[in-house]
């Protein structure tokens, strides 16, 4: 269980020393109010087109259906604004230390699924058997745009701080986020983590095991404020940390297939470019056009 309230702050030194501490930071109000509103309804609105061009995936669970991009959001004119909006990435360049790279991971989620489990997001996931991801610093961050109220509902993120510090060998209790709509989330890939928390009524602050989460009945939640919608996205820094992920995701199926499905003109690398993004080509496929293949 855990009571530690989140000390969200607009200071970018203490959210890059928090990131650093205990693997995850809170970046309150990147988007206003209507922000979210109108990204919203976008993204309904893209995942119902997606859905019907095929570049869509269905994650059926016990508690519902997730509906998710097969393409990043680069490639989604409606989205693609996310990735390139200068807000987000100066508090990347901030977070990282430099500018940041991406390499096409990124999604849109609508719904939710009920699949819980502690899970790291990095290569080398069991500690104690070390590899390179263990070596620090460690310039990768996964990031969540949430566009409902995770703070005082179910439906958000369970983490265990210190969990991505390769000299912590004590479990630490999960700490559950305090994300209003429109914050943004951000933590180190090896931090053990669990989503679609599920906070029980009475004790909205108690961060059960997401085992116990999946089998409370509806009656003993605390409901979600509305339809689950989320946007997913990776950067890194460039180097060996970075290579190494990299050559892990080109063995995963769904992320080949993702790069294959990410497809627009040159004029987006531009605009990435312009917007202090850089873009690499992790594939051939991979930001050409659709009936294009580059060598």
């Amino acid at each position: 269980m855990a009571t530690t309230t989140e000390q969200i702050t607009s200071d970018p030194r203490a959210h890059h020393q928090r990131l650093v501490h205990d693997g995850y930071t809170v970046v309150a109000n990147l988007l206003s109010g209507k922000e979210v509103e109108d990204l919203r309804e976008t993204s309904i609105q893209a995942i119902a087109e997606l859905q019907a061009a095929g570049l869509t995936s269905t994650d059926v669970g016990q508690e519902g259906t997730i509906r998710a991009s097969t393409c990043d959001l680069l490639s989604v004119p409606s989205l693609r604004r996310v990735l390139l909006d200068a807000r987000l990435l100066e508090v990347i360049e901030q977070l990282l230390g430099g500018r940041p790279c991406y390499f096409g991971d990124s999604s849109v989620r609508v719904g939710k699924n009920g699949s819980r489990a502690w899970h790291r997001d990095n290569v080398d996931r069991v500690r104690w058997r070390g590899g390179p991801d263990w070596q620090d610093p460690y310039p990768l961050l996964r990031c969540g745009l949430y566009l409902q109220d995770q703070a005082s509902h179910s439906g958000g993120l369970a983490l265990r701080p210190h969990s991505n510090r390769p000299d912590r060998r004590v479990p630490t209790l999960p700490r559950l986020v305090q994300a209003r709509a429109g914050d943004l989330v951000a933590w180190d890939l090896r931090i053990v983590h669990s989503g679609e928390v599920v906070r029980p009524r009475g004790l909205p602050w108690l961060a059960l095991n997401p085992r116990l989460q999946t089998v409370l009945p509806e009656a003993l939640r605390v409901p979600d404020e509305r339809e689950r919608i989320v946007m997913f996205m990776t950067f890194g820094l460039s180097g060996p940390h970075l290579d190494h992920y990299i050559a892990y995701l080109k063995t995963r199926d769904y992320m080949r297939t993702s790069w294959t499905n990410s497809r627009f003109s040159a004029d987006v690398w531009e605009q990435a470019a312009n917007a202090g993004l850089d873009v690499l080509h992790p594939t051939p496929e991979y930001g050409t056009p659709a009936d294009q293949t580059s060598g």
